[in-house]
């Protein structure tokens, strides 16, 4: 009996030793995150001050968009390009010379392998006056695209965030 468990444990050991944990993580470097979260952290800057050239040097060209928003047509809207995407945003929003939003990143999940990366954003900011009370934010998806040294975002899907902000 002593030598079956001597055995059984030298069993578990070795089965034990042979078993490895393995990890999946995505490859990327610190320095593409910190080059993705600079490039998110001035697109949604360039947006609260409607910086809308700024905003569109960091969409490659060939870039897709879908946003939905909630008031007062809550289909989803495409834009064929990123230009097409910038020149909604100047016409909706206005130019440089409306009120600067604070729009800040609630929440960011990165996932990058090689040259492609993905983020969820959630976003927060006040809201204008015709919103109402309390926060107002989006949750975003992007796609980032590396073409040799320069991160871009190669598409971008917008919904409201219907979370209610709890900071």
């Amino acid at each position: 009996m002593r030598r079956l468990c001597s055995l059984a444990l030298v069993l578990g050991v070795v089965a034990v030793g042979a078993c490895r944990i393995e990890d999946r993580t995505p490859a990327g470097t610190r320095r593409d995150d910190e080059a993705i979260r600079a490039l998110l952290a001035t697109y949604y800057q360039s947006l609260g001050a409607r910086d809308w050239a700024t905003s569109r040097s960091l969409f490659w060209d060939s870039a897709a968009v879908e946003i939905r928003r909630t008031a007062p047509d809550s289909a989803w809207r495409a834009f064929r390009s990123a230009d097409s995407y910038h020149q909604y945003l100047s016409r909706t929003f206005g130019g440089g010379i409306a009120p600067v939003l604070a729009v800040r990143m609630f929440r960011i999940d990165i996932r990058q392998q090689g040259d492609l990366a993905t983020a969820w954003v959630v976003t927060r900011r006040r809201p204008t006056d015709r919103e109402g009370a309390g926060e107002v934010g989006t949750a975003d998806n992007v796609l980032l695209w590396r073409r040799g040294a320069a991160w871009r975002i190669a598409g971008l899907a917008s919904v409201p965030d219907s979370a209610p902000a709890s900071h």
